[in-house]
């Protein structure tokens, strides 16, 4: 699909708060195309289920993008501390100091902080998604009871 379906981004606005939907993030695509295969009789409990299980399979991945950004910037710094401490009167500190200045060190750990930020997003959505369905449940059950108080009475 080239163009987003107008419905699905009304939807995606209004249920998660997804402003523009780029159907070139791999995450707003397979968002868009859930709530597509929702349909429009979905309720507002099913495409909060529904995105939940997408965002999961996402974290997941963001997830492992971080943890091996992590691991290759911790391996770089450790082949250049362990090159610079080979230098006849090098100090453990300022191996340190020149490794971490590197200019790929920088990008590493650049790398790796941006894919940390996106994998703590990640939770702190499901958190949000949650919290949601915790409010629906507690209104169905409220206005459940309420039901059944009017029909004893």
């Amino acid at each position: 699909m080239t163009e987003v379906h107008p419905g699905a981004a009304h939807v995606l606005r209004e249920t998660i708060g997804l402003q523009n939907v780029d159907l070139n993030d791999p995450l707003h695509a397979q968002l868009h195309q859930t709530v597509l295969g929702l349909g429009a009789g979905a309720t507002f409990g099913q495409r909060v289920v529904a995105l939940r299980f997408v965002f999961n399979w996402h974290l997941r991945d963001a997830g492992a993008q971080f943890a091996t950004a992590k691991t290759e910037y911790e391996r770089h710094l450790a082949v250049l501390k362990t090159r610079y401490l080979a230098e006849p009167k090098m100090s453990v500190a300022k191996a340190e100091v020149m490794a971490e200045a590197d200019d790929e060190s920088y990008r590493l750990k650049l790398t790796y902080l941006l894919a940390e930020q996106r994998e703590r997003a990640m939770r702190k959505f499901l958190d949000t998604l949650e919290a949601a369905l915790d409010t629906i449940g507690r209104i169905v059950r409220i206005s459940g009871r309420g039901i059944v108080r009017m029909r004893r009475a």
